[in-house]
């Protein structure tokens, strides 16, 4: 395999995260049919109450694998220090995305890397974007400022007009930004 090609294969893993991510919920949700969408949180399917709760958890393990790929990916591709040290930031991301399930629900780490996760995650896009605006690459550049400065924004709006009916939900909304921001990153670097 080239070293291109190599580069693209990591880049398709943060790409893959996303539908990996469902196929790890819809097997936990088959070993647990309490579990709503509109009551809990995804990392209850990890918790103490979760029958198999492994299934949930090691899955996270590897979703938090596929994101250092993808952030080794970004490395690979990018064209100057800022692109480099925003896949160090996804790189943390998916080390903290990892311990979400080596640290499920129920323990006391947990509160604590599930936050980061996202934090380093909107952290990352954010310096990826400022990165290649600085390279000149206004439109990918603007699209990934927009995609983690507003999450934050959008979802207090949320809140505040008719509230969260779950953790779930907005965990699940702040994983499609972050979805979206693969898409731009991948789209950006595939040359």
């Amino acid at each position: 395999m080239t070293p291109r090609r190599f580069t693209k294969a990591l880049l398709l893993a943060g790409l893959s995260a996303f539908p990996a991510f469902h196929l790890v919920v819809a097997l936990a949700v088959a070993r647990n049919s309490w579990w709503s969408f509109w009551e809990h949180a995804f990392s209850d399917l990890g918790g103490p109450r979760a029958a198999d709760p492994w299934v949930y958890n090691y899955g996270l393990v590897l979703l938090g694998v596929l994101l250092a790929l993808f952030s080794l990916g970004l490395l690979s591709a990018s064209r100057s220090n800022g692109a480099a040290f925003a896949s160090g930031l996804y790189f943390t991301a998916g080390i903290f995305l990892a311990l979400i399930g080596i640290y499920p629900s129920g323990t006391r780490p947990h509160t604590f890397v599930s936050t980061w996760f996202y934090a380093q995650s909107f952290l990352a896009t954010l310096a990826l974007g400022l990165a290649l605006l600085h390279e000149k690459r206004r439109l990918p550049g603007a699209v990934l400022l927009l995609l983690s400065l507003s999450p934050a924004p959008l979802a207090y709006l949320v809140e505040v007009l008719v509230g969260w009916p779950s953790v779930a939900a907005i965990e699940y909304f702040g994983a499609a930004f972050i979805a979206a921001a693969a898409a731009v990153a991948v789209a950006a670097h595939w040359h």
